[in-house]
């Protein structure tokens, strides 16, 4: 819907022409654009993959195809496994257990008028060991071939194809499986943390999820039991995430404040308080000392986890922070920003480094342009995203720039623990393999 003061984001993107008011550049130097990510292979998929996560080793791909999770060998793009835990929902967020096999996946669904969530672990050698799940497509089968026996006696061979009976039995049986999975505990309703939260723990032992908004869950990943709730937040949880140490966990609110808890007891041990609107997002440097917060009233606040003092305050946004990231060195902390903002800032001293700014010219731009999905590689490289569907990236060491032309709108990317490869979902049902040189 477009008039003089209102329009859909469909119709925005569909005439917006991205441009910028300020682009990287160094001492004056504006950044080339060498080809330094190479496109090096694509996988087909049956459907749009929203949500991507990579593996450790950089083996597997995990996509989220509709209301499936597909899992890939990336050297051979062949289609190892199907999880079908999630009929009817959205899935929202995909991570793999850090040095392992597991995948924590986290979905939505409207039920009731009501949107409800769930997160769930799986297994893929448990998978491969029990033949994944045959038994529901096995199910669906005899299903159909029993309802059709019986339907072919009072339909027609077209009313029977136009029912589509296989599609329907598919999606009844599969949600009685999520229901079984809930009354075993292998199911749990809540969300993993959004914002670019870490749910597992840096030794993949630990898994994080949000329940009943407010309170944050901390896992045993062996178990699948709750080894303890963090539950003095009086408002949402947006952002939650173990240090890299795993000594303490972090998590964000918009009750105005970010918390730090003890990850071997679950204790509160400083309240972070000073924003004035909605806390959203955080991130800990490498070394786990600093705990950075981006919130609703645009600035960035920097505290030591330690002692809980304030070491920075950063502004220069003209809208919230949602999206943040440190340098592997930590020496650098870059923010991304609803009105299509991204600054880097050295850490040091709290100056701003880089400016990098989309077109607001076109008056609705500032409604629907974030930048979101901010992460530096192991080797220093800088990505992010905008929603139109373009990823962009930046290598400081040699002032080169890169951007991947328009690919999935709302499609997330995933880079590999390395930072060798980025994965970006693309508009024709598939999934771009890019090499970081």
């Amino acid at each position: 819907m477009t008039s003089a003061n209102c329009m859909s984001s469909a119709d925005f993107f569909a005439a917006w022409k991205h441009s910028l008011s300020a682009d990287f550049e160094q001492d004056g130097v504006p950044a080339k654009s060498d080809p330094w990510v190479t496109q090096a292979a694509k996988i087909a998929t049956s459907d749009k993959a929203l949500v991507l996560a990579l593996s450790d080793d950089s083996a597997l791909l995990a996509a989220a195809v509709g209301h499936e999770i597909h899992v890939y060998e990336i050297a051979t793009s062949e289609l190892l496994h199907t999880l079908r835990g999630h009929t009817g929902s959205k899935i929202e967020r995909l991570e793999f257990q850090p040095g392992g096999r597991k995948i924590a996946a986290g979905s939505s669904r409207i039920i009731t008028r009501q949107m409800t969530y769930m997160c769930r672990v799986w297994d893929l050698d448990a998978l491969a060991e029990s033949g994944a799940q045959d038994y529901l497509d096995e199910a669906v089968e005899a299903a159909v071939s029993a309802a059709s026996s019986t339907l072919s006696q009072h339909w027609s061979p077209e009313d029977l194809e136009a029912a589509d009976l296989q599609t329907k039995f598919a999606e009844i049986i599969a949600g009685g499986q999520v229901a079984v999975d809930l009354r075993n505990g292998l199911v749990f309703a809540g969300t993993l943390p959004g914002h670019g939260s870490r749910a597992f723990s840096h030794d993949g032992r630990s898994l994080l999820y949000i329940s009943d908004r407010n309170h944050a869950v901390v896992l045993d990943v062996a178990t699948l039991t709750e080894r303890f709730r963090l539950s003095s937040h009086t408002d949402a949880i947006m952002w939650a995430e173990m240090s890299p140490d795993d000594k303490v966990i972090a998590t964000s609110s918009w009750d105005k404040t970010t918390r730090i808890w003890s990850m071997e007891s679950g204790e509160l041990i400083h309240v972070l308080e000073g924003a004035t609107n909605q806390s959203w997002v955080g991130a800990f440097s490498p070394d786990g000392a600093l705990i950075a917060s981006g919130s609703g009233d645009k600035i960035i606040r920097i505290w030591r986890v330690d002692t809980g003092e304030l070491m920075h305050t950063l502004s220069g946004f003209t809208q919230w922070i949602r999206s943040l990231a440190f340098s592997p060195d930590g020496g650098h902390l870059v923010a991304g920003a609803a009105g299509g903002t991204l600054r880097v800032f050295d850490v040091a001293s709290g100056a701003c480094e880089q400016s990098w700014q989309v077109d607001l010219t076109d008056r609705f731009a500032r409604s629907f342009i974030e930048i979101d999905g901010v992460r530096y590689t192991a080797r220093g490289d800088l990505f992010f995203r905008s929603p139109e569907g373009r990823v962009f990236g930046y290598r400081a060491s040699d002032n080169l720039k890169w951007e991947s032309g328009k690919v999935l709108q709302y499609g997330q990317f995933a880079t590999s623990k390395d930072g060798s490869l980025l994965v970006t979902p693309l508009q024709d049902h598939s999934v771009c393999i890019w090499k970081i040189d």
